[in-house]
C-alpha cells in the first residue's frame, strides 16, 4: 500500500464537492439528516470497507474504478443515494419508510462482501482490541463531558468520536505491534517524529473535539440569522431552506464520520487478516 500523494488530496476533494452538489440538489431539500438516515447509510459504509479489504487480501484486482479509493467510496454513495430516493418514492406513496429498503439493501450488499472475507481471518481475536480501546475511551468522554461540552452526548458527535477514535486505535495497534504502515502525509510525519502510532490517539481525540465544537457553535449562530434564500451554484438555482441548511451542517458530520469509521474499520480488520 503506497502513501498518498497531495494531487490525490485535490481529486479526491473534487469528487466530494461534486457528490455534495448532487446531494444538494436531489436529497437535502427532501429527507432530513437525523439518527435515522445515518443509520440507513452505515451498512454502505461497512460494505465499502469490505470491498477495500478483499483488494488488500487479494481477492480482486485493484481498480480504482470500483474497489479501491476513490471508486469504492462513489460505488457506495451511488447506491445509497440511489435506495434512498427510491425509499423515498415509497414512502409518499404510503408504502414503507423511506429509510428501510437502503437499509435493508445495505446490510444485504455488507453481509455478502463480509462473508467473502471469513476464509481469510487469520487472527479474528486481532478485532477486539481497537475495538475495545476506542468504546473505552468514547465512553469516558461521553461521562465526563458535561464537565466540559455536554452536546458531545449527541448522538451525532458520539458517533464522529467514536469513528475516529476507532481509527486512531486501529493505527497504533496495526503499526506499533503487527509491523503495517500509514498512507497519510500529516499521520506519516507525526508518527514518524514521536516513533510512535500511540500518537494519533490523542490527536484524533483532541482535534475532533475541536471541530465538533467549532461545527455546533457555528450551526447555532447560523441558525439565529438564517433567512431562507435563493442561491446559485454552477449555474444552478435552488432555495435554501431551513431543512437544507440542517442537512448541509449533518451532512459535513456524517462525512466527518465516514472519514474516520471507513479507515478505523479497514485498520481494525488488517491485522486479523495478516
Amino acid at each position: 500500500m503506497g502513501v498518498y500523494q497531495p494531487q490525490d488530496y485535490v481529486i479526491y476533494l473534487g469528487i466530494l464537492l461534486v457528490l455534495l452538489a448532487l446531494a444538494l440538489k436531489f436529497l437535502f431539500n427532501k429527507i432530513k439528516i437525523d439518527k435515522t438516515f445515518i443509520i440507513a447509510i452505515s451498512p454502505y459504509m461497512i460494505m465499502a470497507i469490505a470491498i477495500r479489504v478483499l483488494v488488500d487480501v487479494g481477492f480482486y484486482e485493484r481498480s480504482k474504478i470500483w474497489n479501491i479509493t476513490p471508486g469504492v467510496y462513489i460505488v457506495a454513495f451511488v447506491l445509497a443515494f440511489t435506495m434512498i430516493l427510491i425509499g423515498f418514492q415509497l414512502e409518499k406513496r404510503n408504502i414503507v419508510s423511506y429509510w428501510k429498503l437502503p437499509f435493508v439493501v445495505g446490510i444485504i450488499c455488507a453481509v455478502y462482501f463480509l462473508a467473502n472475507l471469513i476464509p481469510f481471518f487469520n487472527y479474528p481475536l486481532r478485532i477486539i482490541v481497537p475495538l475495545l480501546m476506542a468504546t473505552g475511551i468514547t465512553l469516558t468522554v461521553y461521562l465526563i463531558s458535561p464537565l466540559f461540552y455536554k452536546s458531545i452526548r449527541e448522538f451525532e458527535n458520539t458517533a464522529i468520536l467514536f469513528g475516529h477514535l476507532l481509527d486512531g486505535c486501529a493505527t497504533f495497534i496495526a503499526i506499533d505491534y503487527y509491523g503495517f504502515g500509514e498512507e497519510h502525509l500529516l499521520p506519516l510525519f507525526l508518527i514518524n517524529l514521536t516513533g510512535t502510532a500511540l500518537i494519533m490517539i490523542p490527536l484524533k481525540l483532541i482535534l475532533i473535539l475541536v471541530v465538533i465544537y467549532l461545527l455546533d457553535t457555528l450551526y447555532k449562530e447560523e441558525r439565529k440569522n438564517f433567512k431562507e434564500k435563493e442561491v446559485t451554484i454552477f449555474k444552478y438555482k435552488f432555495k435554501v431552506t431551513t431543512l437544507m441548511m440542517h442537512n448541509f451542517y449533518l451532512s459535513i458530520k456524517v462525512l466527518i464520520f465516514i472519514l474516520g469509521f471507513g479507515p478505523g474499520f479497514r485498520n481494525t480488520l488488517l491485522p486479523s487478516l495478516f
